[in-house]
Order: C-alpha cells, then sequence, then structure tokens
C-alpha cells in the first residue's frame, strides 16, 4: 500500500487533508482515484489507514478508518551527532541510512577537524522524508541546523547514555559489552566524528560531559561506517 506524509496540522478528528507535493505525487503521478485506500503518517509516530474522498485545487479530503502509534519505530529514542563529511554525497547517503534504521534526531556538527563548514539543510530534510516513506516509519527524524561540536556535548545532558566511538579505545570497551552495562538507558546520543578524528581536547571535553568512549573493533571505519554500525547496535536493543 502507497505510504504519504501529512502535516499533522491538516489532521482533524476523522480525517485528513494532504496537500503539497505529496497531493500532486499522489494524484498526477499515481492517479489516485476517490475510493483508493493508502498510508498516511504525519511524522510525529501516527500511522493512518485511510480512503480517499476527494479531491479539490488545494489537496485530497481523505477518511481515517484506522490509527496506529510508532509503527515500526525502535523502543529507544537515539540520536546522531554527526561531524560534517568532505563528499556531501556520503553525508546524503548516511541521512538516508541513519533513517531507515530509526534515529530519532541527527545533528551535524562541526569540529576542530571538520573541513566543510556548511550543509545543505532543506536537502537533509528532503533525504529523510524520503526514506522514512520508503522503509513504512511513522516519525521523521529531526534534522538540526548545523551546530559545534562543544554546542552538542554541552547541551546532551538530557540523554540517559551518551556515546563516542574513538580508535584509541581500548577493545575492553567494546560496544556490546558497554551496552550491556547501560540496559535502562531510553535515549541516547552517539557522537561521531570527522575523517581525522576527534582532537584529544575535544575527547576530554566529552569526558567531563560523562560520554562513553566505546571501541567498534580492530579496523578503523569511515565515518558513515561507524556512524550506521553505532546506531544498528544501540536501535537493535540490548
Amino acid at each position: 500500500m502507497d505510504y504519504f506524509f501529512v502535516d499533522a496540522d491538516d489532521v482533524h478528528g476523522g480525517a485528513l487533508v494532504i496537500r503539497g507535493d505529496e497531493y500532486k505525487h499522489l494524484a498526477r503521478v499515481l492517479r489516485k482515484k476517490v475510493g483508493d485506500h493508502i498510508r498516511v503518517t504525519d511524522g510525529n509516530d501516527n500511522a493512518y489507514e485511510v480512503v480517499i474522498r476527494g479531491f479539490d485545487r488545494s489537496g485530497v479530503e481523505c477518511e481515517i478508518l484506522d490509527v496506529q502509534h510508532r509503527v515500526n519505530e525502535p523502543k529507544n529514542n537515539v540520536t546522531l551527532a554527526v561531524s560534517l563529511l568532505k563528499n556531501p554525497a556520503r553525508f546524503d547517503f548516511l541521512v538516508e541510512k541513519a533513517t531507515e534504521l530509526g534515529v530519532r534526531a541527527l545533528i551535524p556538527f562541526v569540529s576542530e577537524r571538520t573541513i566543510p563548514k556548511h550543509e545543505k539543510h532543506p536537502r537533509l530534510e528532503k533525504i529523510a522524508l524520503a526514506s522514512m516513506k520508503q522503509c513504512g516509519r511513522s516519525y521523521l527524524p529531526k534534522i538540526f541546523v548545523l551546530s559545534r561540536f562543544e554546542a552538542v556535548v554541552r547541551h546532551a545532558r538530557e540523554f540517559d547514555l551518551r556515546l563516542i566511538p574513538h580508535e584509541k579505545t581500548e577493545q575492553s570497551q567494546f560496544i556490546g559489552s558497554v551496552l550491556q552495562h547501560h540496559p535502562g538507558a531510553k535515549s541516547v546520543l552517539i557522537m561521531i566524528g570527522p575523517e581525522g578524528g576527534f582532537a584529544e581536547g575535544e575527547m576530554s571535553l566529552a569526558a567531563e560531559h560523562r560520554f562513553v568512549p566505546i571501541s567498534l573493533g580492530p579496523r578503523r571505519l569511515r565515518s558513515e561506517t561507524a556512524a550506521l554500525s553505532t546506531l544498528s547496535w544501540v536501535v537493535g536493543g540490548w
């Protein structure tokens, strides 16, 4: 069944209206008709089974038949903070796959060894939206505006567990072992450094704010690989 996005403000009682690009795709590309059944999400953990009742110039009017909550969502809320990568296409790939894996929010940041200093925020939001629909999630990950490493670290106290992979971390701190010691963590922040890694001062600052250094194994991983590997461990449950 086709999956579409609706703005939460366009959901009222037992009905909703699909507008904008989603409306154009539904009506002009897929040529849906009155009486067709589709699935819709508002990106706020709500998924709707609806039937199309009518079309007008502003949108598609639908009747809600059923509502489900947190469909295809992991049990814990995971935020991924990642340094910008030299190749924008690799960062796009990371956003797409992190959304598929169940990330709740993604924070691009700049650290001491980050090379690019800006990102295309609207593009990243569109990638997250397309990926959310493709994999059938009911929550649209929030893509934060570009931040500084220090700002992310200093505002991390809201998370139950804060993880920071680092190549110099002892193997005894392998991620699987670390997660077993934090079974009650419901919110997790993962910090991933740039291609050149974190500077010593940055690791010290992270330690001051109770980040737990973890190992992902003996091999050096690309930043996007480290991010997706860590995310897979965390959202997989432990």
